[in-house]
């Protein structure tokens, strides 16, 4: 018996799981080795151009849009700006030239309905309306790209109607300085009147004043504050004194003569003279009887 044919056997498979194992190895190392592609320029994501912009004087003569009621015109003064992804500023510019009528055309075909509906004196109004209108633009569109136009206006109110309304808004204007010089006149004026009367107050020590004490010191203070309050309390002062002298007239006819009337009508006089002097000195009624307190309460 001899073991020639299985050693040949033993033989035989070793070769065959070895290179198993080598087609196996050469299979993986194919399957993680990098491929190369190449790539070509049309091939590439192409580059965007940056925007170019351009803005051209403004024109020399000024457009003009009906207002409201069809008298007055609105003067416009548009505004253009263009911007375009598809050429250069050179170009943009050569573009934008020679689009500039078109343009004021598409402008005024925009505005006008719009102008139309606005006051002639409030410029204000319609600029920010049409200016909101024509935020969005529009685009013109040929061989060489995309052009973007984007307008803005500027109003003035008709040359005619600004004259007529010079006169009306200066007077108007120094209305409101007179007014607020007033008004600081007039704060000033209390302000230092109220010192004054403090000051009195405390070198008379007379304290806490009433109404009444108020009455009487305020046309001695008032000169120390402003001239005008000075003679407008004198002048008050004067008409109470010329009150208080005819009451005193009256009261006395009337003691010389009540035997010619009732007891009942006398004093019904009386006290509707008392009273009207009362109000006339800004007191309440019977406030020189009752007392000091009661006229200060009566004023409150």
């Amino acid at each position: 018996m001899t073991t020639t044919p299985r050693r040949g056997l033993l033989t035989r498979l070793r070769q065959w799981w070895r290179g198993r194992g080598e087609a196996r190895s050469t299979i993986t190392a194919n399957a993680v080795e990098p491929v190369e592609w190449e790539t070509s320029a049309s091939d590439a994501e192409e580059p965007v151009m940056p925007e170019a912009v351009a803005e051209l004087p403004p024109g020399k003569q000024p457009l003009l849009f009906a207002t409201r009621g069809d008298v007055f015109d609105f003067q416009v003064l548009p505004h253009f700006r263009w911007q375009s992804h598809d050429m250069s500023v050179e170009r943009l510019r050569e573009k934008a030239a020679g689009l500039a009528a078109e343009a004021r055309d598409e402008l005024l075909k925009r505005a006008w309905p719009l102008a139309r509906t606005c006051d002639p004196v409030d410029p204000e109004h319609a600029e920010k309306l049409i200016n909101s209108e024509l935020s969005g633009g529009w685009c013109y569109e040929d061989g060489d790209g995309v052009v973007k136009c984007r307008p803005t206006v500027r109003l003035r109110v008709d040359a005619a109607l600004r004259e007529r309304m010079r006169p009306v808004r200066l007077d108007e204007q120094e209305m409101r300085e007179h007014f607020r010089l007033g008004l600081l006149k007039a704060d000033h004026a209390r302000q230092l009147t109220e010192e004054w009367l403090t000051v009195i107050a405390e070198l008379e020590q007379i304290g806490a004043l009433t109404p009444v004490q108020r009455q009487f010191l305020v046309p001695f203070t008032a000169p120390l504050a402003d001239a005008d309050l000075a003679a407008a309390t004198e002048a008050l002062r004067g008409a109470r004194r010329n009150g208080a002298n005819a009451l005193a007239s009256v009261l006395n006819q009337a003691t010389k003569h009540h035997e010619q009337v009732g007891l009942f009508e006398f004093a019904n006089a009386y006290d509707k003279a008392s009273s009207s002097f009362a109000q006339q000195m800004g007191l309440t009624p019977f406030s020189w009887i009752l007392g000091p307190r009661h006229a200060q309460e009566g004023a409150e």
